[in-house]
């Protein structure tokens, strides 16, 4: 177990094997979370915000559907022609 100290600006700076182990790079964002009194840090995805909408739980859950529909051999394979007639 490592010790570490918060700066007087209240910076914390982890040890480098933390960070290797956690594949974090200068400049990652962190999240923070609370649980009782144990500080929770884990790497945060910051997405744009107009990105933002393929990652709702309706659409996750549609990706997962998705996912096992093709691991489990549900799947149609379509020829150019067939996909454009589908997006008209």
């Amino acid at each position: 177990m490592n010790t570490v100290a918060l700066s007087e600006s209240g910076r914390l700076t982890l040890p480098i094997e933390v960070r290797r182990k956690l594949g974090l790079e200068r400049a990652t964002q962190v999240e923070v979370e609370l649980d009782g009194e144990t500080i929770i840090l884990r790497p945060a995805i910051v997405l744009r915000r107009e990105d933002a909408g393929a990652y709702t739980p309706e659409h996750r859950g549609l990706l997962s559907r998705a996912h096992s529909d093709s691991s489990e051999g549900r799947v149609q394979q379509l020829t150019e022609a067939e996909l454009k007639t589908l997006a008209a």
